[in-house]
């Protein structure tokens, strides 16, 4: 998979560091010690829902948390636990050597904003009066100070504001309260360890003064030496999987001489702590380590979690929204412990990460198709146990693979139901029933039993009987699915802050990126040309644009992402158009490696959800490019109540109204989508236009037909184009003029109707796009029938030949044509004959329109377009190439 340039360099600028501060460090010097781990009892989380659900943060025993702490080699150990230290003194009473320690949740007074404060050394007396003292933030820094305390700042980029957005200024107050920031964070991406670092380079004496005169706050009162910023490191491990291999070195000069006095280890970490020198060691949590996190601590969730209790949560502080989900959660968690094979499959998993090779019965009781499964399962505890400095790697390609193998389970099973549903496949079915299988009954019997449904247009899918086969692989891959949506969105919730920071840097700025989805890229259709067309314009210009597209055979090429499926489905209904699913974690991999910030959509299915998805899990935002009249289609193609088609513009309307933006190609799009059938604000709605990708001179202006006029039509041959309309038209023109003929290019399933309907006609089928600008020069007019196209790209494909099209005054055609200059917009069947005979009786007319036609189509060019496009998506174009169509 393809990385950008600011992906590599994030990582090569951090990694230079890490190498850079150690060796300025003397080898034998120095005590290894992970500065933020945490164990069972971390047991209050600071998350209302892990509080309403009764959760804590971990399982994870002390004695389990000491032995990878040894297994990483680290010299010393200590427990970060939130508001107490209660397994410090645990292990002391045990005779342990241990530093005690503790990250507190402080706040700040009067303002909505929380931190965690890592605080070292204290005993259990000093631990009483900092829990009382974290309410007050610089009461609690000020105590620290005066008893000699080391705290250090974790994850300084990352706190809790309870929803309120705040400015990069909050980092001001830090850089006075604290003399130590935790730069390296094991479940933090390189980007944001980096950014870190570069705004604690960033902290002069003179700036620090300068924030501390704007704040009314004395740097003495809360460090040692303000002006000397620390860096450490800390694996902030919950689960025992990375411990100790994200930390701190701390340089003990004549640290063997002094251990053979008898000194302590803890006496001379918190010296180092206090006044020497440090630096942080380790690797950068990658996506798939905050990942495998997440994922281990569900599985615990599912084998751990009790009842919570129905009153106990509805009584408990916090917003009612909050509480009915995680009454939703509470109720999946507890059904999961149901699937005994899910709860296998879990278990399983969470010993593979401990190292733990899976059960001899497990081995044997496992089905053919999940033998692949267990033996992924089996490399990633082989290379714990064996191999653990190749854990993240293997982990990196195992958790992608995973949910590959169970995915592609899951929907072998979902095609063999559905085949058992109906003995026709489900693209065969007629559109109207595929659209009713879009509503289930809200009878639980009717949903879950064999009871059907009395309602018309209902599914009567037994999802009961379906879930009994799917219950495993669909769980197994929402929970792998899951894990990897919570990892990213825990990075990535504070994007906008951090994007402010950078721009205040100056430093490590993240690329203004688009990633623009697609279904569809090589079918026979009005949108596929569309996006190859713009394709090669993002080629020709090397614009911040790539496209995503899955496809089983497709290769890729410059700006343009290949996935491959992980099933396909085929839709008679759409004109044999195939939907292709992508792996999703392969999907969210190649963003976060293409250094990707926004997303652009073209179609509503498959890859409609997956923006959506990235949209919430990167916090980046998303538009929407309206391609299609999709209300207008089912209309035209179905015959559908008032009732279900109101649904179906409901369900468009949830889907829509989820982007930040939508691109629509003409006006009554406009209208539609701010009225008061959708309501969608009218700041969030762009027009755009699409161009023509001929670019040549303006052809000769006689027919080449040789003699005999010639009417074109281009396109789809479907009832919707309304092609059903052309039999008419022609029969009057050619009462008048009988050598008229009819070229028809294209190919649908209209077609062998209307050779029974137009013999005479000449059917091309599906042309190339490379024969067309032959098919529009030897035409003398375009007939465009169609109320249904939003755009209508073959207008400009013809009008760039000088040929003129006849269409309906609606939607796309209006937009484009002026009405007697560079083409004709008539309201029925009956005008748009009478006008093509017209034109065909005034040559004088025919040369004029031509011309016109030809340099109307100059109007649209890619080269205002897409400035435009970018523009309106928040990626800088000069105002005169951005300016709106006329």
């Amino acid at each position: 998979m393809v990385q950008s340039p600011f992906y590599r360099q994030i990582r090569e600028e951090y990694e230079a560091f890490l190498h850079a501060s150690a060796a300025q460090l003397s080898a034998d010097e120095l005590i290894r010690i992970d500065l933020h781990c945490h164990d069972h009892n971390s047991n209050v989380p600071d998350e209302l829902w892990g509080r309403l659900l009764r959760l804590p943060e971990t399982w994870l025993k002390t004695d389990e948390l000491t032995a990878a702490l040894a297994r990483a080699n680290t010299d010393l150990v200590t427990v970060t636990n939130h508001n107490n230290a209660r397994s410090c003194w645990a292990l002391r009473d045990a005779g342990e050597v241990v530093l005690s320690a503790a990250e507190f949740t402080c706040h700040f007074p009067g303002d909505d904003l929380s931190i965690h404060v890592l605080t070292y050394g204290f005993d259990q007396e000093q631990e009483q009066e900092l829990e009382l003292l974290r309410h007050d933030i610089y009461a609690f820094c000020a105590y620290a100070r005066h008893h000699d305390l080391p705290t250090v700042l974790p994850h300084p980029l990352f706190f809790y504001t309870h929803g309120r957005a705040v400015d990069p200024d909050v980092l001001e107050r830090f850089a006075v309260l604290f003399e130590r920031f935790e730069v390296l964070n094991g479940q933090r991406g390189y980007w944001q360890n980096l950014l870190t670092l570069r705004w604690v380079e960033s902290l002069t004496p003179e700036r620090i003064d300068a924030y501390a005169r704007k704040h009314g706050l004395n740097p003495l009162d809360y460090c040692r030496e303000p002006y000397r910023k620390r860096m450490t490191g800390g694996s902030d491990d919950h689960n025992g999987l990375f411990a100790g291999r994200c930390g701190t070195l701390l340089e003990i000069p004549d640290l063997q001489e002094r251990l053979a006095q008898g000194a302590s280890l803890v006496e001379l970490a918190l010296e180092a702590l206090r006044c020497g020198r440090m630096a942080p060691y380790g690797f950068v949590g990658e996506e798939e380590k905050l990942t495998t996190t997440f994922l281990d601590y569900f599985a615990q969730v599912v084998l751990n979690i009790d009842d919570p209790g129905l009153l106990r949560m509805l009584l408990h502080k916090g917003e009612l929204k909050d509480k009915l989900i995680c009454l939703g959660l509470s109720n999946a968690l507890q059904e999961l412990k149901r699937h005994k094979y899910t709860l296998l499959f879990l278990e399983t998993f969470h010993q593979a990460l401990k190292g733990r090779k899976p059960k001899l019965l497990v081995s044997l009781g496992v089905s053919r198709e999940f033998k692949p499964t267990l033996k992924l399962i089996k490399q990633i505890a082989r290379t714990q146990r064996k191999e653990p400095e190749r854990f993240p790697e293997m982990l990196r390609e195992a958790i992608p693979a995973l949910h590959h193998q169970i995915s592609d389970t899951f929907f072998r099973r979902v095609h063999d139901q559905l085949e058992r549903i109906d003995s026709r496949q489900l693209g065969e079915l007629a559109l109207d029933e595929l659209i009713a299988l879009c509503e289930l009954p809200s009878h639980f019997r009717a949903l879950i039993g064999s009871q059907r449904s009395s309602a018309r247009e209902m599914s009567q899918v037994d999802l009961g009987r379906l879930l009994d086969q799917l219950t495993f692989p669909a769980l197994s891959a929402g929970v792998l699915a899951g894990a990897a949506f919570a990892s990213t969105q825990v990075l990535y919730s504070n994007r906008g802050f951090l994007n402010r920071l950078a721009e205040q840097l100056d430093s490590v700025r993240h690329p203004q990126r688009v990633l623009w989805l697609t279904d569809t890229l090589v079918d026979r259709n009005g949108v596929s040309s569309v996006l190859r067309e713009t394709l090669s314009e993002l080629q020709r210009h090397d614009l911040p644009i790539d496209l995503l597209v899955c496809h089983p055979t497709l290769e890729p090429q410059p700006h343009l992402h290949v996935l491959r499926p992980v099933t396909s489905f085929t839709f008679s209904q759409f004109g044999e158009q195939s939907v292709h699913l992508p792996n999703l974690l392969d999907v969210q991999r190649l963003f976060e490696q293409g250094s990707y910030d926004r997303i652009l959509c073209s179609t509503e299915l498959c890859m409609g959800a997956i923006a959506l998805y990235l949209k919430k899990a990167y916090s980046v935002p998303a538009w929407f490019y309206m391609h299609t009249d999709w209300l207008e289609f089912i209309n035209r193609k179905t015959r559908l109540s008032e009732h279900a088609q109101d649904r179906i513009r409901r369900l468009f309307r949830a889907f829509y109204q989820q982007y930040d933006g939508i691109f629509v190609l003409n006006d009554d799009h406009y209208d539609w989508l701010t009225g008061s059938g959708m309501e969608l604000p009218a700041e969030r709605i762009r027009l755009t236009a699409h161009w023509s990708g001929c670019d040549k001179p303006l052809p000769a202006l006689d027919s080449e037909a040789g003699g005999a006029p010639v009417l074109l039509y281009v396109g789809r041959l479907s009832e919707e184009k309304g092609v059903f309309e052309l039999p008419a038209i022609w029969q009057q023109i050619r009462t008048q003029r009988p050598e008229v003929r009819l070229r028809i290019a294209g190919s649908g399933n209209a077609e062998q109707a209307l050779r029974r309907l137009m013999p005479e006609a000449e059917f091309l089928g599906w042309v190339e796009t490379s024969e067309m600008d032959g098919l529009y020069r030897a035409a003398d007019l375009l007939l465009l029938p169609s109320r249904f196209d939003t755009f209508g790209c073959v207008i400009l494909e013809a009008m760039s030949c000088a040929l003129p099209t006849l269409a309906y005054n609606c939607k796309g055609p209006k937009s484009v044509i002026k009405h007697g200059v560079s083409g004709f917009l008539v309201e029925d069947a009956q005008a748009l004959a009478a006008t093509a005979l017209a034109y065909l009786n005034d040559p004088a007319l025919q040369r004029q329109m031509r011309q016109n036609a030809y340099a109307r189509s100059r109007d649209y060019r890619p080269e205002t377009i897409l400035p435009r496009l970018l523009a309106d998506m928040g990626i800088g174009a000069e105002p005169a190439l951005a300016a709106p169509l006329q």
